[in-house]
């Protein structure tokens, strides 16, 4: 028996009518379709989320599987800062090289089998880490965390599935999968406020790939006449334990919720919840649409209901507050005939805080660094770690801006592509700049060198950020 199973119990007989009602739906949906018609497509001529002019299925293959993936070196240079509030709550009373050097490995595979109406996928991570800092690991360009290394370890490894799921593909309008999976709401590309049961991404690195979560949920797609041309239900059930989906609730939980999608007046809409014992309910909204070929917005908007919000004050006394957190984002994307494409998207994060709560922070750990220095206590600087985890991470301010502008093949060399990206925390001033240029050396070999600078006054989020400067090479190899 899994740990931690038994006191969910109550919360499946709760929430089981609505479970198999929203998958009998979800079952029945494409049997209240008359005939299917094409949809039209969003993001600058990639498909919509759901396409109904199917294609004539091609002659089965005689090998059902399919096997690719790619390999990838990282060596990062952090040039910290010194005079950081992170710097001086982490390494107080430890000697830290400066700069500090890193070098990342790994490969992921993924397999995939197609038999019939089943299918599987499967896409690990293997990954090993050499790092000279002296606790911690970074997962990202500006992020420290404790993934890999605890005391002083310099070498650490994990070996870990991203995704591996079973799915059942009977006809073009349904899916039924299980497993360990991505779940790709929202419309935004830095963030998305109503992705309730997906792990947030790299603000850094949006493209990269995340490790997933265990459930399981059916698609089912069905067309219509008129001016909504095309419905979608995607119901999902997960569940929470001490072995199983770790951190996604705060205690032993089942999770359901779903997904209702429609193309409305040629604008994708969805229409999202979830909810379940030790997790807070969450509602959303989003869309997309194009205004013209080239140009196109997006946005997002999500209520979370009792939000337990923690809070620090400059002397340390903690305060936990329940608030209804409500989130969102505006965004749009606009390719020039030059082939230069921004991104441009603006973002409220009502689980956030204020300038205010942001400088309180700051300024317990500087007096806690001070009372270290001066009586060799480090009892404010132990009351700001506690936080820390919420203080620390990325995003944790209330008003971003986030821009990025890329340029395709500039003066004629091809497969180069020089990108720009600034994020600013509109509160307090502080922002971050992100230089990085991708060449596909070949068809299988992309280098992508790139930086990291975080800029602002002091007692701001990227203004105390512990680097100064994030230097990093990165080689991708395709097989």
């Amino acid at each position: 028996m899994i740990s931690g199973y038994a006191p969910c119990t109550l919360s499946i007989k709760r929430m089981a009518p609505a479970i198999l009602f929203m998958l009998l739906i979800a079952i029945l949906l494409p049997a209240l379709s008359a005939h299917a018609q094409e949809n039209p497509k969003y993001n600058m001529g990639e498909e919509s989320e759901y396409d109904m002019d199917f294609d004539i299925p091609e002659a089965e293959k005689d090998n059902p599987f399919e096997f690719w993936g790619q390999a990838e070196f990282r060596g990062i240079s952090r040039f910290l800062n010194d005079s950081s509030a992170q710097y001086k709550q982490r390494f107080y009373n430890k000697d830290q090289e400066n700069p500090a050097h890193e070098l990342r490995a790994q490969i992921k595979p993924e397999l995939s089998w197609k038999k019939n109406d089943f299918g599987a996928y499967f896409r690990p991570r293997i990954e090993a880490v050499w790092s000279q800092l002296s606790s911690g690991q970074s997962t990202s360009l500006d992020e420290p965390s404790e993934l890999f290394f605890k005391e002083d370890k310099q070498w650490a490894a994990q070996v870990l599935t991203e995704e591996g799921f079973v799915s059942w593909h009977p006809s073009p309008a349904f899916t039924l999968e299980a497993g360990k999976k991505v779940m790709k709401w929202g419309k935004g590309y830095a963030w998305n406020p109503v992705s309730f049961i997906s792990r947030p991404k790299d603000v850094n690195d949006p493209d990269r790939s995340r490790e997933g979560y265990v459930l399981a949920y059916a698609d089912s797609i069905t067309s219509l006449e008129g001016p909504i041309s095309t419905l979608a239900l995607t119901p999902v059930v997960s569940m929470v334990s001490d072995n199983i989906n770790k951190g996604l609730a705060s205690g032993d939980s089942i999770i359901a919720g779903g997904k209702l999608y429609m193309l409305a007046y040629d604008t994708d809409i969805d229409l999202l919840f979830m909810t379940g014992e030790n997790y807070d309910t969450r509602f959303g909204i989003d869309f997309a649409t194009n205004i013209s070929e080239n140009f196109a917005i997006h946005g997002e908007s999500s209520l979370r209901l009792g939000y337990d919000k923690k809070t620090i004050d400059s002397a340390g006394v903690v305060t936990d507050s329940s608030i209804n957190a409500w989130s969102m984002l505006l965004g749009a994307r606009y390719l020039t005939e030059y082939d230069t494409t921004f991104i441009l998207e603006y973002y409220h994060n009502g689980e956030g805080y204020s300038p205010t709560e942001m400088r309180q922070y700051f300024t317990l750990i500087d007096d806690g660094y001070d009372q270290y220095v001066s009586t060799g206590s480090n009892e404010l600087l132990k009351k700001s770690s506690g936080v820390s985890s919420n203080y620390n991470k990325s995003s944790c301010g209330q008003n971003y801006i986030y821009l990025r502008i890329s340029q395709k093949e500039p003066f004629d060399i091809l497969y180069l592509t020089p990108t720009l990206t600034t994020i600013a925390n509109i509160g307090d001033g502080s922002f971050s700049l992100k230089p990085e240029i991708s060449y596909m050396a070949s068809s299988s070999l992309e280098i992508k060198p790139r930086m990291v600078i975080p800029i602002g006054p002091a007692k701001s989020e990227f203004g105390e950020k512990l680097n100064s400067v994030n230097a990093e090479l990165r080689l991708t190899y395709f097989f």
